[in-house]
């Protein structure tokens, strides 16, 4: 028929091109590698701190390395021995390997996210368990950032691992704390924990039985 065109689907190749790929924030395309476990999503828990900010409570994931380096350093000196018996300048290569080799059979971490005034994530706190399977005990540090003490982070983060620990059928959980760290020994207080005292002072057992044998 006169004015009709035969339909060519080639004549216009761009509206059939695909639309370019969107770029992802880096520490999403950590997100997309395959993990060696699947990560606890149910376990991300949104709390408020007592001066009323927002924090995100969730398992350690590939990515989180680089903010526990920048939370390290801004800790105190005292806050450094405190959680390492040793004034150090960088974090314990086996510390960071918690968060470059993840297994979420063997190791329990949570850390604690705030939003900073430019919208980025920064790490507040991190508290974390070794699990000793043949001994049915878990062994937990817990480190926060010297400006966000006093604010009950420290508390959350630990009832979360006791919960977890709880749920994972751990006996006991325990811990060594320097006798001079007293801000830790009243917190352990608060939670039930029992203290040894060693004789030559270096240090204080604390456990928390969870369940009994």
């Amino acid at each position: 028929m006169p004015g009709l065109h035969k339909f060519d689907p080639l004549s216009n190749l761009a509206s059939l091109r695909c639309p370019p790929p969107v770029r992802l924030p880096g520490e999403w395309l950590e997100l997309l590698r395959p993990l060696p476990f699947r990560y606890p999503l149910e376990d991300e828990q949104y709390i408020a701190t007592s001066g009323g900010r927002r924090i995100l409570l969730r398992p350690i994931r590939p990515g989180d390395a680089p903010a526990y380096e920048a939370m390290f350093q801004r800790l105190d000196r005292d806050d450094v021995r405190f959680r390492f018996f040793s004034y150090l300048k960088q974090l314990p290569s086996n510390e960071l390997l918690r968060f470059q080799k993840i297994d979420y059979d063997l190791n329990i971490n949570y850390i604690a996210l705030g939003i900073t005034k430019s919208h980025e994530r920064e790490m507040l706190g991190v508290v974390g368990a070794t699990i000793v399977p043949e001994e049915s005990t878990a062994e937990f540090g817990l480190l926060i950032r010297s400006d966000q003490k006093g604010q009950g982070l420290g508390k959350m983060l630990l009832r979360k691992l006791i919960s977890a620990c709880t749920g994972r059928g751990i006996n006991t959980l325990r811990a060594e704390v320097m006798p001079r760290n007293a801000a830790m020994l009243a917190l352990v207080r608060t939670l039930d924990f029992q203290f040894h005292y060693q004789a030559d002072g270096t240090y204080v057992g604390i456990k928390r039985r969870l369940r009994e044998a």
